[in-house]
């Protein structure tokens, strides 16, 4: 597949739009690709098989990480999902993950003084305003936990196009982006945020992500 350049927000939401209007890829299947690729790269960082805390936002971002906790689940990594936000309010497709994780007993509060591996799946990269309360103090506290953070497609709170922090913003030090790099990670200053970046292939059809690679959309 040829190149791709790094994407804008608006470049990401138009990619996933016509993947599922133009070539009827499901929202469910793109979930389901991106959760398993940060799953696998998550186990090949994470041989000890230490404890993994999924800390999921109330979006799509948060849906990714309902699938990556059953896939560590199923290949016998201990692991936690936390819902933080309003179950009500998920995404259809995120909802689905939700209601997978919670029949198959992987969501809970983390425990005390947890120590482990922490998946930031909060927010992603439609995040276009600062984080205020109770995000704030949630993002200071996984920052100072001491733990690995692993960021799904985006670190929460770090800015897609300008790679410069909107408010309050994870400091990971594995970011796993789909698609494409996202443009805010040409900034040289991204890298404290982002740490290692891998890009992960969701089953975009390829027809549509070299329009992007090109220059054409």
């Amino acid at each position: 597949m040829e190149a791709v350049h790094s994407l804008t927000r608006e470049q990401v939401r138009e990619l996933d739009r016509r993947a599922m209007e133009e070539f009827g890829v499901p929202g469910l299947v793109l979930m389901e690709n991106a959760g398993r690729g940060c799953a696998e790269w998550l186990m090949a960082l994470n041989a000890e098989r230490l404890p993994t805390l999924v800390v999921c936002g109330p979006g799509n971002n948060g849906g990714d990480g309902f699938v990556i906790a059953r896939h560590l689940d199923n290949h016998g990594w201990p692991v936690t999902a936390w819902l933080y936000g309003d179950a009500s309010r998920l995404p259809p497709d995120a909802a689905v993950n939700f209601a997978i994780a919670q029949r198959s007993g992987l969501l809970a509060p983390p425990p005390p003084q947890f120590r482990g591996w922490i998946v930031d799946a909060l927010f992603g990269t439609g995040l276009t305003r600062p984080l205020g309360p109770p995000y704030d103090t949630l993002i200071a506290a996984l920052n100072a936990s001491g733990n690995p953070i692993f960021a799904v497609d985006i670190p929460s709170g770090l800015d897609c196009d300008s790679g410069v922090p909107l408010g309050p913003a994870i400091c990971a030090q594995y970011t796993a982006t789909f698609v494409a790099r996202k443009r805010g990670f040409d900034n040289p200053a991204a890298a404290r945020w982002t740490g290692q970046v891998r890009v992960i292939d969701i089953g975009a059809p390829r027809r549509l992500v070299e329009q992007y690679g090109s220059g054409v959309s």
